[in-house]
């Protein structure tokens, strides 16, 4: 009856002052029960020391609850608001679990005959604590394996975060090169005009010093010509550069038009991880070994990249992922397969005779024309 008369009034009206749906106050509800097992300990406590007298049993109740009511303002009041406000409801629901079997527990004590424990009856003194704590641990390891999942993926999200803010930058700066390669050509008018005076007054040396120093400082910035996509080309032209001075050979096979419709962004995280994991894989390897190919089309509506790069050693993996043993590392790949995932592509990461190869899939949306 303390269900229908208590429990479920109650569960009404707090619902509609807190607000928090149904599945959380129903735990609130469940909890406050539980809450009140110490005041009916200490009642019985009371009961077997002192006379058992209603002016005792009452000033102990009243202590009880008083100490309870302290308890949870100032030490449980700040987590279940906190619970109510941002708490799960699958995970609360599954807590609750623990309050049900607890409140079960309860009732069958209050209408049960336990003067045998060996009856069917005393199965519940001996077995329903048990049950309790199994399923306290298990919700425990539950509850901690979905915090680390969740803390690993807002790790990786903002991994993604600063890579992509690091994708904008380079690509501001490979453009920044290619607008004064421009500025550069446009100027070309008035080198010429210099390099004619100086030779028209006889300053041939000086001439071509300054022929040298022009010509020094256009290659410095003029990207080469890997394809016709502007944001591919620039990071080509800047790895080609790197791969240089590292000593490695990089191979570039790129047809890819310009404009395509995939946000710069991702499409240079995703070959900046590709090619710089691929880059750092080989640079310890001896000249022969040093050597990264780089593969990019469109074919069939979908974006294909393949970087590929020998190996020495093992590579492990987890998930479909390579593991790194260094710290800091191993979330390129992560970023891959996020993007990927995002703009609904395929990507694969295999290992297999000392050849590491990274394939990267991605559906082109094509607008229809009216």
């Amino acid at each position: 009856m303390m269900t229908f008369t208590m429990h479920i009034p109650f569960f009404f009206i707090f619902l509609s002052i807190k607000k928090c749906g149904a599945v959380k106050m129903i735990f609130m509800i469940l909890s406050a029960l539980v809450f009140t097992a110490p005041v009916i300990i200490v009642s019985n406590v009371v009961s077997r020391v002192l006379p058992s007298t209603s002016k005792e049993m009452l000033i102990s109740n009243i202590v009880s609850y008083v100490l309870m009511i302290l308890l949870v303002r100032f030490v449980f009041k700040k987590g279940f608001n906190y619970l109510l406000d941002y708490g799960d409801n699958k995970l609360i629901l599954l807590f609750s679990a623990v309050p049900i079997i607890y409140y079960m527990y309860v009732i069958a004590i209050t209408y049960a005959d336990f003067s045998s424990l060996k009856a069917a009856s005393g199965v519940i003194v001996r077995y329903f604590p048990t049950i309790m704590v199994f399923f306290f641990y298990f919700l425990l390891l539950y509850n901690y394996r979905s915090l680390s999942e969740k803390r690993d993926m807002e790790a990786a999200r903002t991994i993604l975060a600063q890579q992509l803010n690091s994708a904008e930058k380079q690509v501001a700066m490979l453009s920044m090169n290619q607008t004064q390669t421009a500025v550069y050509q446009h100027d070309m008018r008035h080198h010429l005009n210099m390099i004619d005076g100086l030779l028209s007054t006889g300053n041939i040396e000086q001439a071509e010093s300054y022929i040298k120093k022009v010509r020094t400082d256009i290659d410095a910035i003029t990207p080469k010509q890997f394809c016709e996509n502007t944001t591919v080309n620039l990071l080509c032209s800047s790895f080609a550069d790197k791969a240089e001075h590292m000593g490695i050979k990089l191979t570039t096979n790129v047809t890819l038009p310009n404009p395509i419709p995939i946000s710069d962004t991702e499409l240079c995280s995703i070959i900046s991880n590709g090619l710089e994991n691929a880059m750092n894989a080989v640079k310890e390897l001896e000249p022969i070994y040093k050597k990264v190919d780089f593969y990019c089309c469109l074919k069939l509506n979908k974006l294909l990249i393949e970087i590929k790069n020998p190996y020495k050693g093992d590579i492990t993996m987890s998930d479909g992922l390579p593991v790194s043993n260094k710290s800091g590392h191993g979330y390129g790949c992560r970023s891959i397969r996020t993007i990927t995932e995002h703009n609904s592509g395929i990507c694969e990461f295999s290992a297999k005779d000392n050849i590491f190869k990274m394939q990267v899939m991605l559906p082109i949306k094509t607008t229809k024309s009216k």
